[in-house]
């Protein structure tokens, strides 16, 4: 909606003048007893407070967006391109935060995302006290917080010398004289929504293990890979702490180059304050702070989402896989987006965010973030061309067409077969056909050869290698090719389900030239390959339905004389295939493997989340390679659907000497499914919720029905 639809009068407001990041203070007067909400915005994060209490556990709120447009947009400036944009906006009951007569209404804002919008930090709120609206005006006025200098990947300088930052500025009978007049800010054209999506919380605490410490500084362990911010006290007034983090130590140091320059400082004030960042967090395990700093602790940050699942089992690298899995993609939920990675990058790629789509929702209580972020895929395409960006919300970024851009159809596919809804689907099934018309446009002889010009045209990404960046063997135009034709029956597919199949004739006949144009450049009828076979690409053919005997057999035999030897995509397609074609073992050993380059290669050297490499990671916390999740939960418990959203079930584990006794459950709309095998008795347990039609499997043989 308009901003006056959702505001009505509000302005919003900004200071005056340069402030890295404000503090906005006004006054409002309320009646008695009356149901009284805020509409509210701070952009990018803000913290709210009424009459001195903080009104939500929210700690980065709203969730990002591709805000609107704005100078420097890289694809607008240098292709043309538009993209549809979005402010969301947060909606809260502050019935009890209310007094009769005068009121205070506060908030910290602070850059985040919209820090490459905009060099102001705005805020804008509409009060409804019973039958009385209230607006923002530039009668609210503006402070400096204590934060000086700002970072969103690395980290903030705060000096709380400067003013007064005890708390005083939250009370009505502060005295804000010293205080500046806001100026109205200009709000460019958007469209704005009330959030449905979970804000970042603190969930929990880490642990802190010393293991070094000198008169400089002490070195900490958090035990794990996490997100969050280090918490500390120091009661030295001027005493400045320097806290650096870092995925990786070297020596009694953290490693320079596994910090990401992530770093931080703080000037104190003496008081007995706890000093944290307020307007970012960082990824870490290993914490270095300076000397004087006390009762040092982690808070753990991340998107407000539960757990849904348990996988165990006898192998230590397959629990390892998924216990690393799900607190990779913990770790990477913040501002309503699947990201890549935590602190690098921190962009919602929508390669990565496709491929472990549907990890997540099996695994997480995902629903309402994938919601929103079909919403940020649909928002990044450029309404002339058809073009999906690399990333959504859309940050200048490498990718390619396929493997990245299909996510307009593979996340609405995957949301219909996990929930049962197949309206998103509906609703962006215009938008897949638009995406048809940029990669023919950058298409030759029916192969997607290319992207916008001087951008990247990636296949697949992240095949072993030891050096960043290297390129996977299998050819980008095979691989692009390939989801372009898995996307084409992901619409075939449900056409009738939702009512378009005006455009099965035209699919079919889309499917065939893509078809026939793998087959004539990349099959060999001798061998059975498709494209040598290089990273897998075997597996690629044989998921869209092409190849024979001989491309499985290939595939097996590398498979068992190779290893992995896959990227992303690849990495997630031949264990899937080897499961659907009855190789159990060979999938089983596979995903089980310890010397490099496999999962057990990661698991021995450390890691507590998923690498972005096989080896010598550029960043240890990725998700991307969090896709093999999902045959632990219907290959190995044997947990697969017969019907959408889970109201049809069959139920068949397999197990073998490696995975041993397995134990777990998924949570779905329908309820908790769990599955146990017991080999020592040879007894399966399960429980499937009411009114799911299920049928239950054990060792070849139909038990339930």
């Amino acid at each position: 909606m308009k901003h006056e639809e959702l505001f009505g009068r509000a302005v919003f407001v900004a200071p005056s003048e340069v402030c890295v990041s404000p503090l906005f203070r006004g006054l409002f007067t309320a009646g008695g007893n009356e149901k009284t909400e805020i509409t509210v915005c701070g952009l990018g994060v803000f913290r709210l407070f009424i009459n001195g209490k903080k009104v939500s556990g929210d700690v980065f709120a709203p969730v990002t967006s591709f805000y609107h447009g704005y100078d420097g947009c890289y694809n607008a400036e240098n292709f043309g391109e538009k993209m549809n944009s979005r402010v969301y906006c947060m909606k809260y009951d502050i019935t009890d935060f209310v007094v009769p007569g005068v009121n205070t209404v506060c908030a910290a804002v602070g850059p985040m995302w919209y820090k490459m919008y905009s060099d102001k930090c705005v805020f804008c709120y509409k009060i409804s006290c019973g039958e009385k609206e209230i607006f923002s005006d530039t009668g609210i006025k503006w402070s400096d917080s204590p934060v000086t200098e700002y970072n969103f990947t690395c980290g903030e300088k705060q000096d709380y010398t400067k003013h007064c930052y005890d708390g005083s500025w939250l009370a009505v009978d502060f005295d804000d004289s010293e205080w500046k007049n806001t100026a109205v800010y200009h709000m460019p054209q958007t469209e704005f929504y009330i959030q449905d999506c979970p804000n970042d919380r603190v969930i929990r605490l880490a642990k802190c293990e010393k293991l070094f410490e000198n008169r400089e500084y002490t070195v900490y362990d958090a035990g794990e890979n996490i997100t969050g911010r280090v918490v500390f006290n120091c009661p030295v007034r001027g005493k400045k702490i320097t806290v650096t983090v870092g995925e990786m130590l070297n020596g009694n140091d953290v490693d320079e180059k596994m910090s990401h320059y992530q770093s931080s400082e703080y000037i104190c004030d003496g008081t007995d304050r706890d000093y944290k960042l307020l307007f970012t967090w960082q990824g870490f395990r290993y914490i270095k702070i300076s000397a004087g700093a006390e009762n040092v602790r982690c808070e753990v940050i991340h998107a407000d989402i539960a757990v849904t699942s348990a996988f165990e089992c006898e192998n230590p690298v397959l629990n390892w896989i998924y216990n690393a899995y799900v607190r990779t993609q913990l770790c990477n939920i913040h501002m309503g987006i699947p990201s890549d990675c935590p602190h690098i990058e921190r962009r919602g790629y929508t390669g990565d965010g496709q491929l472990v789509c549907e990890s997540a929702m099996l695994t997480i209580d995902s629903k309402r973030l994938y919601l929103k972020w079909m919403e940020d895929i649909a928002d990044s395409q450029d309404v002339n061309s058809g073009h999906i960006q690399y990333t959504a919300p859309y940050v200048r970024s490498g990718g390619g067409p396929g493997g990245w851009g299909c996510a307009i159809a593979e996340v609405p596919y995957v949301f219909y077969q996990m929930y049962g809804d197949e309206k998103p689907f509906a609703k962006y099934f215009d938008n897949m056909l638009h995406y048809f018309d940029y990669l023919e446009a950058h298409s030759e002889n029916d192969l997607v050869v290319s992207d916008q010009p001087g951008e990247w045209c990636l296949g697949d990404w992240c095949a072993p290698h030891e050096v960043h960046g290297t390129r996977p063997e299998i050819p980008a135009s095979f691989v692009n090719n390939y989801f372009y034709v898995r996307t084409i029956d992901r619409m075939l597919e449900m056409s009738e389900i939702i009512g378009r199949t005006d455009k099965n004739a035209f699919l079919s006949e889309l499917r065939e030239r893509k078809v026939n144009a793998i087959n004539k450049n990349y099959f060999d009828s001798e061998t059975g390959d498709y494209a040598e076979n290089k990273n897998g690409a075997n597996a690629f053919a044989l998921d869209i339905g092409l190849g024979d005997e001989k491309t499985v057999a290939s595939l097996v035999r590398s498979v068992r004389e190779k290893g992995v030897d896959t990227g992303i995509f690849g990495t997630d397609l031949v264990p899937k295939m080897l499961m659907k074609y009855g190789y159990f073992d060979d999938a089983v050993t596979l995903l089980s493997g310890e010397s490099y380059p496999s999962f057990g290669y990661m698991m021995k050297n450390g890691a507590t989340t998923l690498w972005e490499e096989w080896k010598e990671p550029r960043s240890m916390s990725h998700p991307m390679f969090g896709s093999v999740v999902k045959v632990l939960f219907y290959d190995i418990l044997g947990i697969k659907r017969t019907g959408a959203g889970f109201d049809s079930i069959v139920i068949a584990p397999k197990t073998n000497g490696v995975t041993g006794n397995v134990s777990g459950f998924i949570t779905t709309d329908r309820g908790r499914i769990s599955v146990s095998v017991d080999r020592k008795s040879d007894t399966l347990t399960v429980g499937i919720p009411q009114g799911v039609n299920a049928a239950v499997e054990f060792d070849g043989k139909v038990i339930y029905r």
